[in-house]
């Protein structure tokens, strides 16, 4: 992770000495989408069910742009996720839902490349884990001290801009996130917890990582701010306007 933050601000060092212009955007952004919490033990679970659990999130952007094409961008988003499961209990004929919630706050360094008024972006992404809970025929019960507090993940993402004039856009976008390694720490390994999945009627034969994974729409507000080139800006939303 550390030589990928390292090589992106390589990358974009090299763009800032190649650039003849660049300016400053802040920014408002939310959306919603549907997130995952996978581990293949469940995965491969006949009692278990998927469903498909809709998540959203707020926040802000600042981003610096070397020209018009290339840009990085710093994020941070408040996000509420979850996983809802339908759990066959072998010994009934009833079934229950099972779901897990999580808040984070998920920091982004993106690197943006703009042509034609559409994007893509990939970066690295560290999140904070605020909260989780789980809720089960028991009823709801906050389960924060079985995860771990925090972890690295990846973004790639794709849009475009809609709207705008010389100092402000209105762009949208999808975003694919992927978590690395075991969100699930070793005191919701350990025996007799064995969370995500701490209802299974027997013990699995070996441990399988829990990976977050999630997928947003978004739509994002930009302001110019600060210093600009103003040709920069007005290159990229004259493409929009002609359109």
């Amino acid at each position: 992770m550390k030589r990928t933050i390292i090589s992106l601000l390589a990358f974009l060092f090299c763009l800032n000495l190649n650039a003849q212009e660049f300016w400053f955007e802040a920014g408002l952004k939310g959306g919603g989408g549907l997130s995952f919490l996978y581990n293949k033990n469940i995965v491969d679970d006949s009692n278990w069910d998927y469903a498909l659990t809709p998540m959203y999130g707020v926040g802000a952007k600042f981003s610096c742009n070397f020209g018009p094409y290339h840009g990085v961008f710093f994020e941070g988003l408040y996000n509420k996720s979850g996983q809802d499961w339908t759990y066959n209990i072998a010994t009934s004929t009833n079934d229950f839902d099972y779901s897990v919630e999580w808040q984070s706050i998920d920091l982004y360094v993106l690197y943006r490349g703009i042509r034609n008024r559409a994007y893509f972006e990939i970066g690295p992404r560290y999140s904070l884990i605020q909260k989780f809970e789980q809720t089960a025929l028991m009823g709801t019960t906050e389960t924060t001290d079985f995860y771990e507090s925090s972890y690295f993940g990846a973004a790639l993402g794709f849009g475009g801009y809609i709207a705008g004039s010389e100092t402000f856009s209105v762009g949208i976008g999808m975003r694919l996130n992927y978590g690395f390694g075991d969100i699930v720490n070793d005191k919701g390994l350990a025996e007799g917890n064995g969370f995500p999945n701490p209802v299974k009627d027997i013990a699995y034969e070996t441990e399988e990582k829990t990976n977050i994974m999630f997928a947003q729409f978004l739509v994002e507000f930009n302001f110019g701010v600060g210093r600009f080139a103003k040709t920069a800006c007005s290159e990229r939303f004259k493409r929009i306007r002609r359109r």
